[in-house]
């Protein structure tokens, strides 16, 4: 006679029809949907437009190869990232200083308010110009061309997340008598590092998409001078072809790097 222990008892058996749900549930089968439906959607426009309009994924992938074969495309990327990254690192910390200030002083959000609303509502190409011709074409004018115009997005959803701290919970921890480093970490840190995160996400997808802008308005190298000179010989191809060269980097960045951070920083949620 054999005894079938109560652990063994409780434990579903799988079937072959849930395992094949829960596969077609998991994260990466639900990209591979995306990634496919994006390129089902690009074919459907190439069949229903000019293929010098808008040339197939396939036949920009073949150019995209060839490109990558040259130096000219690899010193215009690193020239690209690294106005991202002043721009990204300017706009962040201003954004970050002006956040904070707003949230926690009720004197600089109402002082600082108004600035804000200035300035989101100037449009960047006015910015952008207004630093061209004030600095010069150059590429300290790009740089903060691309910043300024995200500044005041970001201070917005920074002063937001600031305000909406829960104070009951740091009176909690004074009660408790938890240190200025405890409160700070541990009980202000993770309410407002959600925020912070997507702040970061949402500020570099403005600001790559603000640098190229600059770079097509008013500079002699990088992707969006590449973009804007293939465009002007009316090469589609190419121009596709430069702009999902930097679409894949901006992918790497975000799921390699940003998803790495998220995953360290929210790892207390899967505990």
């Amino acid at each position: 006679m054999t005894i079938t222990a109560p652990s063994e008892l409780a434990r579903p058996t799988p079937t072959t029809g849930a395992l094949s749900l829960g596969f077609f549930r998991s994260d990466s089968m639900i990209t591979l949907l995306s990634v496919i439906s994006i390129i089902a959607a690009w074919y459907l426009g190439t069949w229903a437009m000019s293929a010098r309009v808008l040339p197939a994924p396939h036949v920009v992938a073949t150019v995209l190869f060839e490109e990558m074969q040259k130096a000219q495309i690899w010193s215009d990327m690193a020239i690209t990232l690294g106005r991202i990254a002043a721009a990204f690192f300017i706009a962040m910390t201003v954004s970050a200083v002006l956040g904070f200030t707003m949230g926690l002083s009720h004197v600089a959000g109402v002082f600082f308010r108004v600035w804000v609303v200035c300035f989101i509502t100037i449009p960047a190409l006015v910015i952008m110009l207004t630093c061209y011709m004030v600095i010069g074409l150059n590429d300290k004018a790009a740089i903060l061309g691309a910043a300024i115009p995200i500044i005041p997005i970001l201070t917005i959803n920074i002063r937001e997340s600031v305000k909406g701290i829960d104070l009951k919970l740091l009176g909690m921890a004074k009660a408790f008598r938890a240190s200025r480093q405890q409160q700070v970490f541990s009980v202000v840190a993770p309410q407002i590092a959600p925020i912070l995160l997507a702040s970061a996400r949402f500020g570099l997808g403005l600001v790559w998409k603000m640098i190229l802008f600059a770079e097509l308005l008013g500079r002699g190298d990088g992707i969006g001078h590449r973009i804007e000179f293939f465009y002007q010989m009316f090469n589609m191809t190419q121009v596709f072809a430069h702009a999902l060269s930097f679409v894949i980097v901006m992918l790497f960045i975000e799921v390699a790097i940003l998803g790495t951070i998220e995953k360290r920083i929210f790892r207390w949620r899967n505990q």
